[in-house]
């Protein structure tokens, strides 16, 4: 009998524990969260907790293996959610793939729609990647579904027909909010997600006074995703080119900002820093070449793109003989690409 009144009193104890850590969570007090359930007597029985305050303080790395070094065999079910969800934040999408296949395979709720929803934006990234891997067939019955569809069919290349599934899946948007009575504010804000993808189509296929509208649109409005405002100033810096300096150097100045930093994923970061080396090579800015160096550290597959650029600047302040030294060594780098050099 003692021993079960200490195992039911360690229980009583750990309840009071998480119910702490829980309702400093629910006040978004992550910080403070993870440092209590550090101290607290039972924190390895608050795994989930824990984990999910170091995601939430954009620390996927360490939620992950907080989780990982738990060795929990089988994984609690909100334990496997939140791995898939640190799994797709860390961009390994194999794992999370196969992890979603199995939480949809073993779970029988009302949150099957949305792991659905989430299967099929794993989805997507795999395709943009060139994946061989087999993907199930959803069904088009929501407009995430229609999106993710559309998001997949433009990462290989489709854009006409990612095209038609965006505007079916802005129409199916706005019905869908219009019967939840969200308010104008709330549909804005869900449809430029859409809108900012179709403008994205619309640029592959060379209409970019088309894209150009509705990127202007977006960013008039203001949404209140920071990383949305990122991707159509990127794109809108693209379109401009070499015209419009002064309007791209303010747009590329949004795409840089600290708060989008875990919120783009690496393809996009990748895409908004060479942007920004380009733009610099056009606006004449005299640290292009720390930048381009900076790129290359972080990005090594964008050295010989950065080499061209370092090249071009040293074209446009006459430096002829540093300009002709830079691409001899981009040729012995990179001898497969010695005719565009």
């Amino acid at each position: 009998r003692n021993s079960l009144l200490v195992i039911s009193i360690a229980s009583e104890e750990t309840k009071a524990f998480q119910c702490k850590a829980i309702a400093l969570i629910q006040l978004s007090k992550f910080d403070e969260a993870l440092k209590f359930i550090e101290k607290c007597p039972v924190s390895q029985e608050l795994i989930f907790e824990k984990a999910y305050c170091e995601y939430r303080l954009n620390k996927p790395e360490l939620s992950l293996k907080t989780i990982e070094n738990a060795k929990l065999n089988p994984l609690p079910a909100n334990v496997k959610e939140l791995k898939a969800q640190i799994l797709y934040r860390l961009e390994q999408f194999d794992d999370c793939f196969n992890l979603y296949r199995d939480i949809l395979k073993n779970s029988s709720d009302d949150y099957e729609e949305e792991r659905t929803t989430n299967l099929s934006a794993v989805a997507a990234n795999l395709a943009i990647e060139g994946s061989d891997k087999k993907m199930p067939d959803f069904n088009d019955n929501t407009y995430e579904l229609v999106y993710n569809s559309a998001v997949a069919l433009s990462g290989t290349g489709k854009f006409s027909e990612a095209e038609k599934k965006l505007k079916n899946s802005e129409k199916m948007c706005r019905e869908f909010l219009e019967e939840d009575d969200a308010s104008a504010e709330d549909i804005e804000n869900e449809l430029a997600i859409i809108r900012v993808q179709l403008a994205y189509c619309l640029q592959k296929q060379g209409r970019n006074k088309e894209a150009s509208i509705i990127y202007a649109e977006i960013l008039k409005n203001k949404p209140s995703d920071a990383a949305l405002i990122a991707v159509a100033s990127n794109n809108s810096v693209v379109i401009n080119k070499d015209q419009n300096v002064f309007d791209s150097k303010k747009k590329i100045r949004n795409a840089l900002v600290d708060a989008v930093e875990h919120k783009l994923n690496n393809r996009q970061k990748k895409s908004i820093a060479y942007n920004n080396c380009i733009l610099a090579l056009y606006t004449n800015q005299g640290d292009l070449q720390q930048l381009a160096h900076k790129l290359v550290l972080k990005y090594p597959d964008l050295a010989f793109k950065a080499g061209l650029i370092q090249a071009g600047q040293y074209i446009k302040d006459k430096k002829y003989k540093e300009a002709s030294e830079a691409l001899e060594k981009l040729v012995t780098k990179h001898p497969n690409l010695s005719l565009e050099v």
